[in-house]
């Protein structure tokens, strides 16, 4: 796995590509993830689109940003039981003695507020867990709508096996088979020459955030056009 000691390198290395090693999510995403911090979107907007997607794809940035504002905020100190005072002594028998008043009504009382307030503590943990499940929920909805608008500009070639091919024909028909939501072929391409006559096509696409288009290029080049496209190449990606 390619390794990186600054932002630049990670923007130049994901300038072509979707994902740190082949053509999908892995544990090399997150491993170079956790050793960045967001990218500026104006000078490294590869490294940036690619930080958004994991971020999106994981949830580790935001539940961490998270968490660490709930372990910053102080504990709520326990309240201590206020002390029962203490009994007063027995006074001496009577001749005649009249039926005691009845202060362990009070006394009850007491017993019951204070296990009260004991309830109400044990109530604060539930609802501080709570509200923090509903302000993670928040900020991955608000993270997964912002990563929705995001596009990008695909620069891509396509070489054909021989030189009696029809390129526009081809051109044609991976724009017709080729349909993915969030993906938008260029309405117009270019034949620029290779050698020995041969020619090859030059093209771009808009994709959103939740395409891969290594999986595109890998799909067109190994499942559907396997016998007309010899190789499909991205040569550059850029935010919109």
């Amino acid at each position: 796995m390619a390794s990186f000691t600054s932002c630049a390198e990670l923007n130049s290395f994901m300038a072509d590509k979707s994902y740190i090693s082949g053509y999908s999510f892995s544990s090399a995403d997150v491993e170079v993830f956790s050793k960045f911090t967001l990218p500026d979107k104006t000078s490294c907007p590869h490294a940036y689109r690619w930080y958004i997607h994991v971020a999106a794809l994981t949830g580790v940035k935001c539940l961490a940003l998270l968490n660490a504002a709930s372990s910053a905020a102080p504990p709520v100190p326990a309240a201590k039981p206020a002390a029962k005072e203490a009994a007063p002594a027995p006074k001496k028998a009577a001749p005649a003695p009249a039926p005691a008043p009845a202060p362990a009504a009070a006394d009850d009382d007491d017993d019951d507020d204070w296990f009260a307030e004991d309830d109400d503590e044990e109530e604060k943990p539930k609802e501080v867990n709570e509200a923090l499940e509903k302000a993670k929920k928040a900020a991955m909805e608000k993270l997964a709508k912002k990563e929705a608008k995001q596009r990008s500009l695909c620069a891509l070639e396509i070489k054909p096996w021989s030189t009696e091919q029809d390129l526009m024909e081809l051109f044609k028909k991976v724009k017709k088979t080729v349909v993915r939501e969030g993906l938008v072929w260029s309405e117009n391409c270019e034949l620029r020459p290779v050698a020995f006559g041969l020619k090859k096509i030059a093209l771009t696409a808009v994709i959103n955030q939740t395409i891969s288009m290594d999986e595109i290029i890998e799909e067109i080049t190994e499942d559907i056009l396997p016998d007309e496209v010899q190789s499909m190449e991205l040569l550059s990606m850029s935010l919109l």
